[in-house]
């Protein structure tokens, strides 16, 4: 999509955008940061390996935070938030350990755990950024999905009316079901992403009530069908669930909830509509491939065998994604005994397997809890799931005593965060992406908004914070 010199034009006007903005408007490097982030398809090699555009950005924010000394507002977090923080520590940690001392291709799982602490570094970026004032993360996030949804709109619109032959941001161009990849690595990621920053433009919409949180909202919602994602859907289905519960259980506002849900599902529809209408395939459009066969001569003749079109490509059943999945989660658990506590090492499969081929690349697995499993073990994968346990309780408590306080925005903000959470994890067991910094800026974002609100809390506080608690806040500016 970009040559490589437009993605270091891009990545270091992203990075020193972001090092200006670090410490005078963090909210709004919080935006730059995730949305460099959120341009996945973007990748530049370099002699130290792939180079995503955001890293840059991630290394000059780094520096700043650090000469500034904003680091040590780290050194005093709610009990939860510090659990939270050691067990993704340990799972990173064991990762890094199998990939040094087990994987077949030691150098490049070692690689994959460098772009994953990286990433892990952006959450921690976007905790320091944003925890004085948490709740105002959601505007940022719900921006970086309308830019998505926005420009994955717009090529959906240009396929319409210049493709098959123009595919820009259009995967599959040629078969039966054309899908919109956007700015992402591809189409999965893109509806991923979408489903995952619909609950911040839903929160926005909702709170203030003014048109740019409305256009947010549309942007996402009627760009994400254009991804053509079942678990996507899924993953938004189980997270609206998730958010509305939430919702209902801290503020008891049913009539909120249904105004909400019928605007969601009208604009949902619209996608729906539109993915019909700008994605035709190449048989719906009547398309003809280019004249092939002949030579023409230099009388106008044509020369040789008769020119004749290239034939259109017919359609069989369509591919059971699903039986792809699971062949290579048997073979990942008939494997696992070989290495059940630490794992085989980050993108082992393929190293494990040289035989397997995903396309032209090696094999790997798609579902996110066996792929964890597989390259970290037990013992990574058990942490890894404590991590987000932790965070979904945090974020479950600070809602409660936002709600204790009559702060509804507070408490529609961690409802969001809570709903955008449980989404990732459901739309990931289709396809991995938590090795990419979007996950963990919204980690690290949804963490800070805990953390300023949960000092003192214990898991004793689930289901009603204690009184003497319900309206304590906390600085963590030091």
């Amino acid at each position: 999509m970009l040559d490589n010199s437009a993605i270091l034009a891009v990545a270091a006007l992203a990075a020193l955008a972001a090092g200006l903005t670090a410490l005078s408007r963090p909210r709004l490097c919080l935006g730059i940061l995730f949305l460099i982030a959120s341009i996945s398809r973007a990748t530049l090699e370099t002699p130290l390996g792939t180079m995503r555009p955001e890293m840059p950005a991630i290394l000059v924010v780094a520096v700043v935070l650090l000469a500034s000394g904003r680091f040590r507002s780290l050194s005093r977090p709610p009990r939860l938030t510090l659990a939270m923080c050691l067990a993704f520590a340990v799972y990173l940690g064991v990762l890094t350990f199998s990939s040094a001392f087990v994987a077949p291709g030691r150098s490049q799982s070692l690689h994959m755990v460098a772009w994953l602490a990286m990433s892990m570094l952006a959450g921690i970026e976007a905790f320091i950024l944003i925890q004085p004032k948490a709740v105002e993360a959601i505007r940022p996030l719900a921006f970086g999905g309308f830019f998505i949804g926005a420009t994955g709109i717009l090529f959906a619109a240009a396929f319409l009316v210049a493709g098959p032959v123009f595919n820009l941001g259009v995967q599959e161009a040629y078969a039966a079901v054309p899908r919109v990849y956007g700015l992402a690595w591809e189409a999965n990621l893109y509806a991923s992403f979408l489903a995952i920053c619909a609950f911040f433009a839903l929160e926005e919409f909702r709170e203030h009530r003014a048109m740019a949180g409305l256009a947010m909202l549309a942007a996402i919602l009627i760009g994400f069908p254009l991804g053509i994602t079942r678990a996507a859907y899924v993953g938004l289905g189980v997270g609206a669930v998730a958010y509305a519960v939430a919702r209902l259980v801290v503020e008891r506002r049913l009539h909120d909830i249904l105004r909400l849900a019928a605007i969601s599902v009208a604009l949902l529809a619209v996608g729906i509509g539109a993915s019909m209408i700008l994605l035709p395939n190449v048989i719906q459009r009547d398309y003809a491939p280019p004249v092939t066969g002949g030579l023409v001569a230099s009388g106008g003749t044509v020369a040789g065998a008769p020119a004749s079109p290239a034939p259109v490509p017919t359609f069989g059943p369509s591919t059971d994604t699903m039986a792809y999945r699971m062949e290579r989660v048997d073979v990942a658990v008939g494997e696992l005994p070989k290495s059940p506590l630490i794992g085989f090492g980050a993108v082992s499969f393929g190293q494990e397997n040289p035989g397997r081929y995903n396309g032209s690349g090696p094999d790997y697995i798609a579902v996110m809890f066996v792929a964890v499993l597989y390259e970290s073990g037990v013992v990574g994968a058990a942490a890894l799931a404590l991590g987000f346990a932790l965070l979904l309780a945090s974020l479950w408590i600070s809602a409660l005593r936002f709600a204790a306080r009559r702060d509804s925005r507070g408490a529609g903000t961690a409802a969001a965060f809570f709903g955008s959470i449980v989404c990732m994890l459901v739309a990931y067991q289709a396809t991995n992406a938590l090795p990419y910094a979007v996950s963990w800026v919204v980690i690290g974002t949804a963490s800070a908004l805990a953390a300023s609100n949960t000092s003192a809390a214990t898991l004793r506080d689930l289901f009603r914070p204690r009184q003497s608690q319900a309206g304590q806040n906390i600085n963590m500016d030091g």
